[in-house]
């Protein structure tokens, strides 16, 4: 069996709607692979937050990353190696793709945050038969993320087949929950939150839907929404 996951890279996204498809792509055919292909790293996917589910998200609406219609996009990668190695040699990996032409093609975009995290629990659906190391790689339809400052363990309820709570490495009171939902956040963000205790001590609670490669029917409702058109604005 593969290495199990012991963190996760995470990183909040935008580009202008004008580059909305080519930057899509660009990032499916040429700038996923070379990062999944990085020892230590095992897998990782891609999100987007439709206009809906700005509406729904729980932040400080002036938050640099995460407030006023940011981080539009999502990504994770899970490492199975310390996750401040990894994100050291992505970092190392996107000098090199920068000095050989190879994020031309990305046009305007702006990581609006990132972190490097460590796994400290995980949950799975006990209807499914599944083991801790193959969560991960669980297939979902949607994802909610949650950050705080609360000690506790990852949990799940209705929609939610698997979830997994970290610790920043760069922000030592930082925690992360992610949780993997059979449905797409858009139409199931709400009943989950509904289902689970209060929460306390909350910096985010967003949803997002799962991109499938080379399919972007996102970009018609982004264009006609009232999220900024520009990552300057």
């Amino acid at each position: 069996m593969a290495d199990p996951a012991v963190g996760m890279i995470l990183a909040a996204i935008d580009t202008d709607v004008d580059n909305l498809e080519a930057w899509n792509r660009w990032y499916d055919l040429e700038h996923l692979a070379p990062n999944i292909a990085l020892s230590g790293v095992i897998t990782g996917r891609r999100y987007v937050a439709p206009p809906g589910l700005h509406t729904e998200r729980v932040c400080a609406e002036a938050d640099p990353a995460w407030g006023d219609g940011r981080a539009v996009f999502l990504t994770w990668y899970a490492t199975a190696v310390d996750p401040r190695e990894a994100i050291g040699a992505m970092a190392a990996l996107r000098d090199e793709l920068e000095a050989e032409g190879r994020m031309d093609g990305a046009g305007k975009r702006v990581v609006r945050t990132g972190d490097a995290l460590r796994l400290t629990s995980a949950w799975s659906d006990p209807h499914r038969r599944l083991v801790a190391d193959e969560l991960i790689h669980v297939e979902h339809l949607g994802l909610r993320l949650v950050l705080d400052r609360a000690e506790r363990d990852a949990a799940g309820g209705p929609h939610v087949v698997a979830s997994f709570r970290f610790e920043s490495v760069f922000h030592p009171s930082l925690r992360a929950e992610l949780q993997f939902l059979i449905e797409p956040a858009s139409t199931t963000l709400n009943m989950v939150r509904r289902a689970e205790p209060v929460r306390d001590s909350i910096v985010l609670d967003a949803g997002f839907d799962v991109i499938h490669g080379l399919r972007y029917p996102f970009i018609a409702e982004i264009e006609t929404s009232s999220l900024p058109r520009s990552i300057d604005a």
